[in-house]
Formats: structure tokens, C-alpha cells, sequence
């Protein structure tokens, strides 16, 4: 639905709320696994007697502390960067079929977004394959 928005909603600003709309809907429906996730690694942890996460970098030298936060930056940073390209190429892509004359320009290749992304969903864990 995401990438299909401009073949449906012609306004940006509409389709930018609509888009924040169904970003907000995906990431409620995660918080229970993410949850989940972080307490079965807190166990984990209790269990191999390690460190804490948050004990483990509070140790570190304050010089340590800047290059892991500043590794952090820089990947959130090219994450973000990748997104927003493909996100851009997606559109541009969807703009250059409609005008070619394509029918529904956005929601064939939106449809095969969200296949390869369930696809991807369904393969399984490194924790579920042990």
C-alpha cells in the first residue's frame, strides 16, 4: 500500500500523512516481537552470565564511547541515505510508467515490493533454524 499511495492519493501532503499513517501501523504491530526479542536476549545474557549491553559501554573510555557513537551515526545515516534513494528511484520509477501509459503505475511494482518483503518475512530466524 505504501508504494501504490500515488496512483490513489494525488495530494503529497495526503499522501505523505497516509504514508506516516501506515509507517506508524507497522511499526505498533513489531513493538510485541521487538519486545519479545529483547527479552529473550536479557535472558540469554542473565543465563552466559555476560554483560549488559548499557554496563558494557559505560566502561568504555570516553574515546571508545565516541567512535561506537559515531559508527552508530554513520550507519543510521547510510541506512537513512538508502532509503530515501530507493524510495526515490521507486517513485521515479513508478512517474516514468505512468508516463509511458501504464495503467496503475505505482501498484504493479508496489505489489511486487510487498512480495519480495513477505517472502523475506518468512525466512526464518538464525534463532528458529537451530
Amino acid at each position: 500500500m505504501y508504494y501504490a499511495t500515488p496512483d490513489f492519493i494525488s495530494s503529497r501532503t495526503a499522501r505523505g500523512w497516509a504514508k506516516a499513517g501506515l509507517t506508524a501501523v507497522t511499526v505498533a504491530a513489531s513493538v510485541p516481537d521487538l519486545r519479545a526479542a529483547w527479552a529473550t536476549a536479557r535472558e540469554r545474557q542473565e543465563v552466559d552470565g555476560e554483560a549488559l549491553p548499557s554496563k558494557t559501554f559505560s566502561s568504555l573510555p570516553a574515546g571508545s564511547k565516541a567512535v561506537a557513537l559515531g559508527s552508530v551515526a554513520a550507519v543510521l545515516a547510510c541506512s537513512v541515505g538508502g532509503v530515501l534513494t530507493a524510495e526515490r528511484w521507486a517513485f521515479r520509477y513508478g512517474q516514468a510508467r505512468a508516463a509511458s501509459g501504464k495503467g496503475l503505475p505505482h501498484t504493479g511494482p508496489a505489489l511486487l515490493y510487498g512480495a519480495l518483503a513477505g517472502g523475506l518475512w518468512l525466512l526464518p530466524t538464525p534463532a528458529d533454524t537451530h
